[in-house]
């Protein structure tokens, strides 16, 4: 293989039309913000945080939504179910904490969801003031699919339910609105129900329909029975229902307590499906995911050229939109400011590539796909041996704003053969949603300050958050990780790809491409999404000193990267 780096000119030299055509059908990160599936990398309801969420249809067709929640360890479901946009529709929610040891979805959006959260005009949902009048619906997160029957042995407690990151993912666009007051028969039906009437704050007209038509005991069980395109677009008559993409969202995490609001913009993934046909699915059921898109087409911009490239798996394709081959951000601990600095990296495809323990996880133990290196399961089937983890080593640099790397102490001279050059700097992330904590003096708290995520102990150390000890003198700067090269003495498993056990964390071969791309192309690193979130504060207050103001500021910063492309039979200088 040999690596290289293409201009843009000779890229368009290369793919002409041919290139410019595959664009609009190619899996892609949409620049704009705009997509077919909405990424969103963290949320948390831990230490009196709250984490607010939306979503935006910006299209003239209603449509359905799955709104998934995973949790932060192993990506396991804690909940799904099923939106009913109307055109031009925003769905709001809020992931607030229930008791100390739990988490639940709240909101007071009258959009239309199966099952049925909140519905004022059907009188479902939670009267707060106790003045007659529902207020908001919430359901609790539930811990089904790592617990039981279906345990992956991890922490089974329901506060792992608490923080984990969100994929919502459009199933399909409704046939037009009618424009009749009167209740039409037939699909118009479903468009006619969600729409919002009455004016500003104006409720849909009938949510309750779309319970019906998921429910095994009504008589209008439409989808329920089968027809699951029933009021949706389609393709001259098919079974998949047309999608129109245009969604947008993004969520702010706030700390009533410290008066801190961090908002991020959700990650949008364009032309997830294939030919634009997707999945309406019961709100049971825990399909569409990100490996039901279908499309086996990537684009990805590496150094400001479109790479395209066919893949076995529609997954692959997924990978590659947000594969980096090194991921760099700032960090702030400055003392003077009460600087904190927390990162989280979050692999939002690992699942599918890394969990091996049955029921749930359909991977083989040992045998990661690649570009991973580890899986996660039970060598001892509920045994005494230690949960296997799929933790990914990596190497990282550090500097100051000044452009300084921390330097190795100069020691005394020594005679020949000097001893072995150091090892590079190893940072371990073993979860897929990781908090990364900056620290210079070493502390290890039982939380981080601003995430609010949790230190594990016994057999789950692990799984805590991250902590990144910063070099003495280091208080603000920038860190890049390595995501391509594994350090040297790396756990790797037994059965990882040839290219991860030879230290190189790289896709599986590409099946095709458009110009200067083709089979036995590979993308280099892993495929992740995050941000970093910063504070300062200024001033303090001790509780019965209200003359002392304390003043809160921080903000949310998205990941930069680098991307690269191992060249398979195609070599291009």
């Amino acid at each position: 293989m040999k690596r290289n780096t293409l201009t843009t000119a000779v890229l368009a030299g290369l793919t002409g039309m041919a290139g410019m055509v595959s664009v609009s059908n190619a899996v892609n990160v949409n620049p704009d913000g705009l997509g077919q599936v909405l990424l969103y990398p963290f949320y948390t309801a831990r230490g009196g945080n709250d984490t607010a969420i939306s979503i935006v249809n910006t299209t003239d067709r209603g449509k359905a939504v799955k709104i998934r929640v995973l949790e932060a360890l192993n990506s396991r479901e804690v909940l799904d179910f099923n939106i009913y946009m109307s055109e031009w529709d925003v769905w709001t929610g809020v992931i607030t904490a229930e008791g100390d040891t739990s988490a639940k979805i709240r909101t007071s959006d009258k959009t239309c969801t199966a099952p049925n959260i909140f519905s004022p005009a059907q009188g479902l949902g939670i009267d707060a003031n106790g003045d007659g009048t529902v207020d908001y619906g919430e359901i609790e997160f539930l811990d089904f699919q790592y617990t039981g029957l279906n345990t992956d042995y991890g922490p089974q407690g329901q506060e792992r339910v608490m923080s984990g990151h969100l994929e919502f993912i459009e199933m399909g666009a409704f046939v037009e609105t009618p424009l009749t007051g009167t209740r039409p028969s037939g699909e118009g039906e479903v468009p006619w129900s969600a729409k919002h009437v009455g004016g500003p704050n104006g409720e849909p007209r009938d949510c309750e329909l779309f319970d019906e038509l998921w429910s095994p005991g009504a008589p209008n069980n439409i989808w329920f029975s089968g027809n699951v395109v029933y009021g949706f677009e389609t393709e001259d008559g098919g079974s998949q229902p047309v999608v129109r993409g245009g969604l947008f969202g993004g969520a702010s995490i706030i700390d009533g307590e410290s008066a801190t609001m961090f908002s991020y913009n959700a990650t949008a993934i364009d032309a997830f499906w294939q030919r634009s046909l997707g999945i309406h699915s019961n709100p049971s059921l825990v399909t569409p995911a990100l490996n039901s898109g279908g499309n086996r087409t990537s684009n990805v911009f590496v150094n400001g050229s479109v790479a395209t490239h066919d893949w076995d798996d529609s997954i692959f394709a997924v990978n590659a939109t947000v594969t980096y081959e090194t991921l760099m951000n700032e960090y702030n601990i400055e003392a003077g400011v009460a600087g904190r600095s927390e990162w989280v990296l979050t692999f939002p495809t690992k699942r599918f590539h890394a969990d091996a323990q049955a029921p749930i996880g359909l991977n083989v133990p040992n045998f990661p796909i690649a570009p991973f290196s580890n899986t996660w399961h039970d060598p001892d089937a509920g045994g005494p041996a230690p949960l296997n983890l799929p933790c990914e080593a990596l190497s990282f640099r550090v500097w100051d704003r000044e452009e300084f790397e921390p330097t190795p102490e100069t020691g005394e001279v020594i005679p020949s053969p000097p001893p072995p050059t150091p090892e590079p700097n190893v940072f371990q992330l073993c979860r897929e949603t990781n908090v990364v904590r900056f620290t210079g003096d070493g502390t290890v708290p039982d939380e981080t300050e601003i995430l609010k995520e949790p230190l594990r102990s016994g057999a789950f150390e692990r799984l805590s958050y991250a902590n990144f000890d910063l070099p003495e003198g280091f208080e603000a700067g920038w860190v890049r990780f390595d995501l391509t090269n594994i350090p040297s003495g790396a756990s790797i498993a037994t059965g990882a790809s040839a290219d991860v056990l030879a230290g190189t964390r790289l896709s599986p071969a590409a099946v095709g491409g458009v110009g200067g791309f083709g089979a036995g192309d590979q993308v280099e690193g892993l495929p992740v999404i995050g941000f970093w979130v910063n504070t300062f504060t200024f001033g303090d207050r001790a509780a019965d000193d209200m003359s002392v103001t304390r003043y809160n500021y921080g903000g949310t910063f998205n990941h930069h990267g680098s991307r690269a492309i191992s060249f398979g039979d195609t070599v291009i200088d």
